[in-house]
């Protein structure tokens, strides 16, 4: 009877600690805003990264990484608070006016938008500003080069006015270079809900 008893409990116990275990995180590019910009831009940041990248891409708040004002320490702060499932881990934040906009860090999957240099008091061009930045950082984080492509959002640019006027995504066939890396990398194409429509009769 006490073998039973015993066997019943650690049965109970397993199944307990198995369902209270945390879910593991999918894969994704996570932006980070370190208190950069408005949570409703965020959002629209992050909805237009994922229907153009075609991978999972969470957005999360964390002041804890804003105020810094070097790249490198900002880097190993990030890197502190990067998981595994962050496969590029986009950090938003506000260094410095004189700062250059985007740092990328290749090797640690970090890359940092300092958003002073491309604030403009016109919150629709803003937000562009920082979506063409999270877009060149993504590709960037994978190893990919800037393309001659005038069209194409990894392109060189000189000025503000010049990157306001290049594309939003990449040219197709860095689309098709960033799709072979983000699946070697183990992003998965986000599921899309299809309504269950009733059957005919």
């Amino acid at each position: 009877m006490s073998k039973i008893y015993f066997c019943l409990i650690g049965m109970l116990l397993i199944a307990v600690a198995v369902g209270c275990s945390p879910t593991p995180k999918e894969n994704a590019l996570t932006l980070v805003n370190a208190g950069a910009v408005e949570s409703e831009m965020l959002e629209r940041i992050r909805a237009y990264a994922q229907s153009q990248l075609r991978v999972p891409v969470r957005a999360i708040e964390d002041q804890s990484l804003a105020g810094q004002v070097d790249f490198q320490a900002l880097e190993k702060s990030a890197g502190n608070v990067k998981s595994d499932a962050d496969v590029t881990f986009i950090v938003l934040t506000g260094i410095n006016k004189e700062s250059e906009p985007l740092k990328v860090f290749e090797e640690s999957g970090v890359a940092i938008v300092n958003v002073k240099p491309l604030y403009i008091d016109d919150s629709e061009k803003f937000g562009l500003r920082v979506e063409r930045m999270v877009m060149r950082a993504a590709a960037f984080s994978f190893g990919l080069p800037p393309t001659p492509d005038p069209y194409c959002v990894t392109r060189n640019y000189n000025s503000l006015e010049d990157l306001d006027r290049m594309g939003r995504n990449y040219s197709p066939p860095w689309q098709a270079r960033y799709a072979e890396e983000a699946a070697a990398r183990g992003l998965v194409a986000p599921k899309i809900d299809v309504p269950d429509f009733p059957k005919a009769p």
